[in-house]
């Protein structure tokens, strides 16, 4: 079994951080389904060191979560040292440093996939973190800032030298955002050839083919998926089924039904009613993609108020579909 640091880690698969989707209950359901770690929303170094509120709140994990890391992000090294303490202390499994969010408020913020442009700002936060806990600390980077840039190498060499246990990139520039035609695995198999630490590769997956071609392509020791999971909550066990049998991983209606369900009252457990109830608008509208009547069912969904209703109301598009 694969490890990062000390942490055992199978299926070599992992869920990515979604920034509003991959909260404890979007966690919690495609853990059942396995992932190797999973990962919280991108939590703010600043909001932990003045104690916010929904910063704190984004905490929330449930020990059948893990292994769970927490995604921190900043640019102050003693900021994004001390909230990777707070980490430690709430026992998080593994801390991630982002160094690759491409968002404006991010990155004005300098933040993000802003680090990439101040590479010895890198070393100093990636030092000052390491120093702070002894649980593994990881990385997530993007390919570089701007278009042109590739700093997959000299930020590899700064991690493996700074004591970071594992690297993700995502193969794509920042000013690239998220375009799909954009995306590049030629760097990550260069990173994958620079560092003995463990990479994981991010970014293009949208079916369990474009994680085994991941792994093959680049020979990363990871494959890190996010977009895929929505509404497929069990992806990663079919991707992991795929690249070891050949088979993929199917539910019935009934099935994803239940699943649903699920999510609704995790949610609404965590989060109360009103927020739970707003918050799955959404997540539920990619649970019922592409199934019959599914834009007439959004449009329903957003005068649901209550868990009963938003449950009603799901029932009735199962039904609909002949299961």
């Amino acid at each position: 079994m694969q490890k990062i640091g000390s942490i055992e880690v199978l299926p070599n698969i992992l869920l990515a951080p979604l920034a509003g989707f991959t909260d404890s209950a979007y966690r919690r359901i495609v853990k059942e389904f396995s992932a190797g770690i999973v990962y919280t929303e991108m939590i703010s170094s600043m909001g932990v060191f003045y104690k916010d509120k929904k910063t704190l709140e984004l905490m929330r994990f449930y020990e059948e979560e893990r292994p769970i890391a927490a995604q921190i992000f900043g640019s102050i090294p003693d900021k994004l040292a001390y909230a990777a303490s707070v980490m430690e202390d709430a026992g998080f499994d593994l801390v991630d440093i982002n160094m690759g969010c491409p968002t404006p408020k991010i990155v004005k913020s300098g933040a993000g996939a802003a680090l990439l442009k101040d590479l010895s700002l890198v070393k100093d936060i990636i030092k000052a973190v390491r120093k702070a806990i002894k649980v593994p600390l990881t990385i997530k980077i993007r390919k570089g800032f701007a278009k042109k840039d590739n700093v997959v190498k000299e930020v590899g060499k700064i991690a493996e030298g700074e004591g970071a246990n594992a690297i993700a990139l995502h193969g794509i520039t920042a000013e690239e955002f998220f375009k799909s035609d954009a995306e590049d695995w030629s760097s990550i198999k260069t990173l994958k050839k620079t560092v003995k630490i463990p990479v994981i590769g991010n970014g293009g997956i949208k079916t369990e083919e474009d994680v085994l071609r991941m792994f093959k392509e680049t020979g990363v020791d990871y494959v890190m998926v996010g977009r895929a999971t929505m509404g497929v909550p069990y992806f990663i066990k079919s991707a992991f089924l795929y690249i070891t049998t050949g088979e993929k991983y199917t539910l019935g209606l009934k099935e994803k039904l239940y699943i649903i369900v699920r999510h609704i009252k995790y949610e609404v457990q965590d989060k109360g009613e009103e927020r739970g109830i707003r918050e799955m608008r959404k997540i539920i509208s990619h649970y019922v993609k592409g199934m019959k009547n599914a834009a007439r069912f959004r449009e329903r969904l957003n005068g649901v108020a209550t868990e009963k209703e938003m449950i009603r109301l799901v029932e009735e598009i199962f039904s609909a579909q002949g299961g």
